[in-house]
């Protein structure tokens, strides 16, 4: 039997005093505002789970123009303000005349699209220089890593090659070193991201500059278009995700995260206001308290200054939208239309992870560690096999969906962030129940467990025999008995002690969803009859249910 022991959840914060940019469900960016914990998508895998992204260190990006302000589309050489000299664009160069004929914006990236047509006069290279103004600072003994998307557009006769290029120099504009690395030259391929590094290795390098290198060759006829967006240079490495600027050289602050347990992120909104002792609230008037997220309705008018706890002027209702799902009540329900995202930062070693009271078609999740990124990620969907080998089953039964969700694969870091995604595309997302905690084994699960129901809905029986029900919630109750290791009786003993009277995750089989409470022990009883094993029986007693 295993038992996961829910860490406690309060409020967690993630503070950042600058926006962040990073993927949404269909691959394009999106800002998030600061002081707001960022939960992205893998573009090169949108079904993957989404997971959220923290950095711990600030990064600058030193081109301070990647967003294309201050260019034109058809007007010759009006480029983006504070790029360097674009060979073609700013003038004829080996016979290649070239304008900027679009500033599209795809999936979110801000790009340039720049058209190159003539013959060349003589071979060489075209130039496009996204910093080159002697502002970029760079030393030996520096890594310096340039990025940026970039993509072909349908061409009629593509240059020899196309190379990135990070060129470093003197005080008197000498080139010292320059480095890069060949793009595709694939109409067919997709925006991406490409990057190279340089390290600085001249004692005499005063600044840095990047951009790409066009090759051509003479006598050769030219007709393309290259699209290139959001271009960085930054110290040691690129950002996770990119940053932009319009003017100026940007610094993204690293992120923050709470120190205490908690909910950092969710998308379902919180409708009701907290409550403020120093406003007046209407009749039916809703707030929560901002200790136990529970919702209060006034019951008077002119309520001010009134505690919660006074049932004259507040009536207790049940727990905040956002926060059903993390009481200890299966009978409370966090609903989201389509998904309900949340991201728990648990502070301790959490090896399990159980969603019950579920109305969704899949669940996933994924580990963030600040470090090392995202350690775990899983995928499962929760509408179970109803065909029961026949053709007529496969087509006609009634579609069944699993109403709860276990893993206990998440990797063991103390303090990594958990992001939950529960889905129900075209629908209400529902849970009642998550938990997320420690995985404890505490013996082997003997056969003979049983589980029984106990309804605590009332019939009233009138003279005449008719009746009426007065429906109420539900719960279960399960009787296990356990084979333990004689070592082992005694800690196990103290551990269930220590936790008594607390909700916990029990699973008398991982495998069968029947066999998994959640609730409270009433009673254990040990047996020490034979060895090396002894026995041990429990009572639990599972929470209330609708």
């Amino acid at each position: 039997m295993i038992i996961v022991d829910p860490v406690t959840l309060g409020d967690a914060a993630c503070t950042r005093p600058s926006p962040k940019w990073v993927y949404d469900r269909t691959g394009t960016l999106v800002e998030v505002p600061a002081d707001t914990l960022a939960v992205s998508y893998d573009p090169s895998d949108l079904s993957a789970a989404p997971f959220a992204v923290v950095d711990l260190e600030p990064v600058t990006n030193h081109v301070r123009n990647n967003t294309m302000q201050g260019a034109a589309a058809g007007s010759p050489g009006t480029k983006p303000s504070q790029w360097g000299f674009m060979d073609g664009v700013d003038g004829n160069t080996l016979g290649i005349g070239a304008s900027i004929i679009g500033l599209p914006v795809e999936n979110g990236v801000e790009c340039i699209d720049v058209k190159y047509q003539g013959t060349a006069t003589g071979s060489g290279s075209l130039f496009v220089r996204f910093e080159f103004n002697e502002s970029t600072a760079a030393l030996a003994g520096q890594t310096w890593v340039g990025g940026f998307y970039y993509r072909t557009v349908a061409s009629a006769s593509l240059p020899n090659s196309i190379r990135s290029f990070i060129t470093e120099r003197s005080a008197s504009a000498h080139i010292l070193q320059s480095s890069g690395d060949a793009l595709p030259l694939d109409d067919a391929a997709p925006l991406a991201q490409y990057e190279h590094a340089l390290s600085i290795v001249n004692g005499s390098t005063a600044y840095i500059h990047s951009g790409l290198a066009l090759a051509v060759t003479s006598g050769r006829a030219y007709d393309f278009t290259i699209r290139v967006g959001l271009p960085h240079l930054c110290r040691d490495k690129l950002p996770r995700f990119p940053i932009k600027t319009s003017g100026t050289a940007v610094t993204r602050a690293a992120d923050v995260i709470g120190p205490t347990p908690g909910l950092i992120y969710s998308n379902v909104p919180m409708v009701d206001p907290p409550y403020d002792a120093t406003v007046t609230y209407a009749k039916d008037a809703a707030v929560y308290d901002p200790a136990t997220k529970i919702v209060y309705w006034s019951m008077q008018a002119a309520n001010v200054g009134k505690p919660l706890s006074d049932p004259s002027w507040w009536n207790k209702r049940t727990a905040i939208n956002r926060w059903a799902m993390f009481d200890d009540r299966n009978s409370t329900v966090t609903s989201n239309p389509e998904e309900i995202i949340a991201v728990v930062s648990a502070r301790a070693i959490t090896q399990g992870m159980f969603a019950g009271a579920l109305d969704a078609s899949e669940v996933l999740v994924s580990m963030t560690h600040p470090t090392r990124g995202v350690v775990y990620s899983e995928k499962r969907s929760l509408v179970l096999p109803r065909s029961g080998s026949s053709f007529f089953g496969w087509c006609f039964n009634r579609l069944r969906l699993r109403t709860w969700f276990l893993t206990l694969k998440l990797p063991v870091f103390a303090n990594a962030l958990v992001t939950i995604t529960i889905r129900r595309p075209g629908g209400v997302a529902k849970c009642g129940m998550c938990m997320i905690g420690p995985a404890i084994d505490v013996g082997l699960s003997l056969m003979g467990l049983s589980t029984e129901l106990k309804d605590y809905s009332t019939t009233t029986f009138y003279p005449d025999g008719s009746s009426d029900t007065v429906p109420r919630g539900f719960s279960k109750r399960m009787s296990i008995d356990l084979s333990v290791e004689r070592d082992r009786v005694e800690s196990i003993e103290d551990d269930l002690i220590k936790r008594r009277q607390k909700t916990l995750v029990w699973l008398g089989s991982t495998l069968r969803g029947d066999t998994m409470l959640v609730g409270k022990f009433s009673s254990f009883r040990k047996v020490i009859d034979s060895y090396p094993r002894s026995k041990m029986a429990l009572q639990i007693e599972g929470v209330l249910s609708q």
